[in-house]
């Protein structure tokens, strides 16, 4: 082959991560295709298109012009963003000061990239793309047939596969026109990109997002960082969908751009509205209001709707049931990404989530104001914060706020000790006494309280039951404050909307690693991922054994029994 320019294009394979692996390569150039492929016992797919690449680089000679077909975002990512160049300047260090992996692969690729004028083109990948799709096919017959390294002329074979004539196959032109290559795009996923990109135009990706359950301090915060994460560093679109998974099925949805999340830092809710009562799998006519089974399965809608927009991953901000439902979208196929979010704080693979901590201010700014009023007319004063399964709104909240006595759901709760702890307070001239209680708390041997409206069953009302056991028991009076909706409103603090933004440009990583189903999570200071099905399993609740939990303790706090 001459030097005049070449079209590559480019594939990996793994039957398992690490286990084997195949490699594939299409070489064109003018009138001449070339099919290189090998193998490797125990690899990983991020290797495997990495040496891909490399192996068909090595075929080109020196000074040539080459376009470089990927489906690998992460691959051409690293090249557009300049990363490997960054990672020669540190020594091949990542920024969190770790060896690159695949180093050998990576500081090979560089050389062959400075020998050569090398622009690469990310591809949709092989399900809609000829050219990849052969790549594919070839790798993963390099797996099956354990071949190493197996090079062939074969122009008339590739034009029998992808039934073009000879002639059709035989310049850079015509391979565009008949390989459904990025340059014949339609206008939907071509963004001019300007300066970033040299004046060149880039193929966009898209990924969806929407916000599902309840509301909540922060929201409005990821949405900023995913739109302007894929905006700005990753020349990616947003598709943000309206009302939770409402939006998802009957396609009510619109491209997010930087304008629209402009100045919603600080804001609480979420732009893009929410909702807990609409699923999918089990949707009734303009959602299902009242809850009620309907036994209408609008899944495939939903997924057809991913479809039409081009996106190719869905972001899920949500709590335990949004996840639930992503993940169940994630078993039929569709790439997923899940956020945390609940002022529950009850996801058991994260740290913390965003929200729970905006929550807890606002519950320790009511129990300040309310501590004042209690002391001034003697009373015991409940108040009732959320927390449905978990306690931890109340434990933090009822400690920042000082409270006298905590409830939580893990401690059902006795009369007969939050009695005493009130009358222990009296003979020590403390008149007034604050009762912290979650929602979900209940009595020994009871069950938690609910508030029901027609079809409709919420947790709720066991404040108000306290504050009554108590008067009828003592003669102290007893008021109850519900704090309800107010936890989820108002701004976020300064704590959720870092975290909030860190996780929001965690996901938008992920997406470009194409490291679906996941969630993203914090563990300690770092903000990592962990898989989605394990992100769904289970409850975090309160450790009654905790440091916390005794701390709580020392300073005479009572948890309303024995511990």
């Amino acid at each position: 082959m001459s030097t005049a320019g070449f079209n590559i294009y480019t594939d990996g394979a793994c039957s398992g991560n690490p286990g084997p692996g195949g490699w594939a390569a299409v070489i064109i150039q003018d009138d001449r295709a070339q099919e290189i492929s090998g193998y490797e016992e125990k690899t990983t797919n991020q290797r495997m298109e990495l040496r891909a690449a490399v192996e068909a680089l090595r075929m080109v000679p020196p000074g040539s012009r080459v376009r470089l077909h990927s489906d690998s975002a992460y691959l051409v990512n690293c090249f557009n963003q300049g990363w490997m160049k960054k990672w020669q300047k540190n020594g091949w260090l990542t920024s969190k000061r770790e060896p690159v992996e695949n180093q050998d692969l990576w500081r090979e690729l560089l050389e062959l990239i400075e020998a050569n004028t090398v622009e690469w083109i990310k591809v949709k990948g092989h399900s809609s793309d000829q050219l990849n799709r052969r790549c594919d096919d070839l790798a993963r017959r390099a797996i099956e047939d354990k071949t190493a390294d197996v090079l062939k002329n074969a122009p008339d074979d590739l034009a029998e596969d992808h039934k073009l004539t000879r002639d059709g196959i035989g310049t850079t032109e015509d391979v565009y026109q008949q390989g459904n290559i990025t340059e014949k795009a339609s206008q939907k996923n071509i963004l001019k990109t300007g300066d970033r990109s040299g004046g060149k135009d880039q193929q966009v990706r898209r990924l969806g997002l929407l916000t599902g359950g309840g509301d909540c301090p922060g929201l409005n915060a990821v949405i900023r960082a995913v739109v302007k994460g894929a905006t700005y560093t990753y020349n990616s679109e947003v598709v943000g969908f309206n009302n939770g998974f409402k939006g998802l099925v009957e396609n009510d949805a619109a491209l997010i751009d930087d304008l629209a999340v402009s100045g919603i830092l600080n804001r609480g809710g979420t732009i893009l509205g929410t909702s807990n009562r609409d699923n999918p799998f089990d949707f009734g006519p303009g959602g299902s209001p009242d809850y009620r089974e309907t036994n209408k399965d609008r899944s495939a809608d939903a997924i057809n709707n991913l479809k039409e927009w081009g996106i190719e991953c869905l972001v899920v901000i949500g709590g335990d049931g949004s996840l639930l439902l992503a993940h169940r979208f994630s078993e039929l196929g569709v790439p997923i990404i899940g956020i945390p979010k609940t002022i529950d704080n009850d996801l058991p693979a994260t740290d913390v989530t965003f929200g729970f901590d905006s929550a807890v201010t606002t519950a320790t700014e009511a129990i300040d104001k309310i501590h004042t009023t209690a002391e001034s007319h003697h009373r015991v004063m409940v108040v009732e914060v959320m927390g449905r399964h978990a306690g931890w709104i109340a434990l933090q909240a009822g400690m920042a706020g000082g409270g006298d006595i905590i409830l939580i759901p893990e401690l059902p709760f006795e009369y007969e000790y939050i009695v005493e702890k009130i009358m222990e307070r009296n003979r020590r001239g403390k008149k007034f006494s604050i009762i912290v209680v979650a929602e979900g708390a209940y009595p020994a041997g009871g069950e938690p309280s609910y508030q029901v409206k027609g079809d409709v069953k919420r947790l709720g009302g066991i404040g108000p039951a306290i504050s009554r056991e108590i008067e009828n028991r003592t003669d102290m009076e007893s008021r109850a404050t519900v704090l309800g909706h107010l936890q989820r409103g108002g701004s976020p603090t300064s704590y959720d909307r870092v975290l909030a933004t860190r996780f929001g440009v965690k996901a938008v990583e992920l997406f470009q690693e194409e490291k679906y189903n996941e969630m993203v999570c914090l563990r300690g200071h770092n903000i990592e991922s962990v898989s989605l099905k394990k992100a769904v399993s289970g409850t975090k609740r309160v450790d009654i054994s905790s440091e916390q939990v005794r701390a709580a303790l020392t300073v005479g706090t009572s948890f309303g029994c024995p511990i």
